[in-house]
């Protein structure tokens, strides 16, 4: 019994000190994520409203609607998307460790959990500042899975190295992100220093998951894609096979890593 007690007072104290080793407020940022690729008929076009909620050291990023809009291909095909709600979270970041884990989406998995060690190690400073809501924010370039970006983070966030999907790892809080093709547009339209909002853990089911490392989930994909266009064209040789390839990352190995940063 008195063994049992010293274990529940030791894991207490773990805990109390894990908390006290984090003094960062946890801050809730709002962020409209753009994805208009319009290389070819295999890009994708998404158009998201996202939560992040983030104490510097942990966050969770919430999917809770589309933004009410309308994106154009180079053949003038139209994908509209509307507001509705959606509230799915689906990216967990433990930022001390480099780490983020999230949800497949796709019909094929067999696994619901990614999880993807890379981290953003080639920034590179540039010469503008500007204001972001408020912010004075510095200007940097990175390179990441095919394409080159532009950021901007708030030097005043500085204990947040943190920002809107996968993007983390700049000396403060990223506001804005753009990429150079003009395929990319993430922009902050709200930052809340004072929110009640707590940082979310993976859900239970995912903890008791080994899931599948990025490279992994790409190649996966990749034989999936393959066999998807195969079976269809076997089924009619006239028919178009449409599987997007480029996502927000441009998928291995239909980019060469070559790009400037």
């Amino acid at each position: 019994m008195k063994f049992r007690f010293f274990i529940l007072l030791l894991l207490l104290s773990i805990s109390v000190k894990a908390q006290k080793d984090n003094t960062n407020a946890v801050i809730q940022v709002e962020y409209d994520i753009i994805l208009n690729d319009t290389t070819d008929i295999e890009s994708f076009q998404r158009a998201f409203k996202h939560t992040l909620v983030s104490d510097g050291e942990r966050s969770h990023q919430t999917l809770h609607s589309h933004i009410d809009t309308t994106l154009y291909s180079n053949y003038g095909t139209a994908h509209s998307f509307n507001s509705e709600y959606i509230n799915r979270h689906n990216y967990f970041k433990n930022i001390t460790e480099s780490q983020i884990n999230y949800g497949m989406e796709y019909g094929f998995y067999e696994t619901e959990l990614i999880r993807d060690d890379w981290m953003f190690v080639n920034f590179k400073d540039g010469n503008e500042t500007k204001k972001i809501l408020g912010y004075k924010c510095k200007q940097q370039f990175v390179s990441f899975r095919g394409r080159d970006y532009e950021i901007y983070y708030a030097t005043e966030l500085s204990a947040y190295k943190d920002g809107p999907w996968k993007f983390m790892g700049a000396p403060g809080l990223i506001l804005e992100v753009r990429s150079l093709d003009g395929s990319v547009s993430m922009k902050a339209t709200d930052v809340n220093t004072t929110t009640v909002l707590e940082v979310k853990n993976m859900p239970d089911h995912w903890g008791s998951s080994l899931g599948i490392g990025y490279d992994e989930f790409v190649k996966r994909y990749r034989l999936w894609r393959e066999e998807v266009v195969k079976k269809n064209k076997f089924e009619d040789p006239n028919i178009i096979v449409v599987v997007p390839y480029r996502d927000f990352e441009i998928y291995k190995h239909y980019f060469v890593d070559n790009h400037e940063y």
